[in-house]
Formats: structure tokens, sequence, C-alpha cells
């Protein structure tokens, strides 16, 4: 559990640095976060990694990302609620035209948040989940003693 909450982390800040650089790397971080998670499990541990228990393994990494999400998702609502907080934000994001549609009113947004949220648990568990599944498949047997 340890592993995929630490290597959700990673994925976290590595998919916020990723999203500067091309989108088009976000599904390619989280299958590299199941993968990775598969990975570390299977080194650890003296237990043979089956293509299934990898694909677990890579699903809750993918959880605890989206509690992540979840939890930031959360704390934005909060802060937009209220007038000041939507006035920074349109303040903040005025300059990109792409945001600035999008920041129409309060209630807009928080639904577009609120209805997102089933798409990010789904896209950010079956990623990482067949990340998990392709790191057990590929991790090399340990001879046996």
């Amino acid at each position: 559990m340890l592993i995929s909450l630490v290597v959700a982390g990673a994925a976290f800040v590595g998919s916020g640095a990723a999203a500067l650089i091309s989108p088009l790397l976000f599904p390619i971080i989280l299958c590299a976060a199941g993968y990775v998670a598969a990975r570390v499990y299977r080194r650890q541990s003296a237990e043979p990694l089956t293509a299934a228990a990898g694909a677990r393994l890579g699903w809750m990494t993918g959880l605890w990302l989206f509690l992540i999400i979840a939890i930031l998702s959360a704390i934005t609502a909060i802060y937009v609620s209220s007038p000041q907080g939507w006035q920074q934000i349109q303040a903040m994001w005025s300059q990109v035209p792409e945001v600035s549609k999008i920041l129409v009113n309060q209630h807009d947004f928080l639904m577009r948040l609120a209805i997102n949220l089933p798409f990010f648990f789904f896209l950010l568990t079956l990623l990482p989940g067949l990340g998990g599944m392709l790191g057990a498949r590929t991790a090399r047997r340990r001879p046996s003693a």
C-alpha cells in the first residue's frame, strides 16, 4: 500500500510537469505509474506477482492518485464558492482565452468540476491498472534457491 501511495504522489508531480510539456504525456505518465508500482513491489517482495495482482496494484496507485485529485477539486470548489476566490480565479486566468471561456460563472465551473470527477476516476484507475499488469508481466522471474 505504501508503494502505491508513494508512486501516486510521484505520478501527480510528474503529470503536472508533463502537462507543461504536452497533454499527450498524461496517459503515458499514468501507465508508467502502475508499471513502476508493480516493478518496485516485485523487487521488494519475495512473492511472485501475477498479472492480476499487478493490475490490482496499479489500480490502487490510480485510486490514490484519484483521491489526491478529488481532495484538490474539493478545495478548489470551496475556494471558488466565495466571491473573492471567484474574482481571483477569473483575474488569474483572464489572459488565457481557452480557460476564460470556461470561467463564465461559478455554477457552470463547479458543475464541470463535479461532472468530470467520474471520468477522472475511470481514467486514473484504468491506465495505471494496465501499467501494473504490464509491469507484472515483464518482471523477471527470480531463480529458485
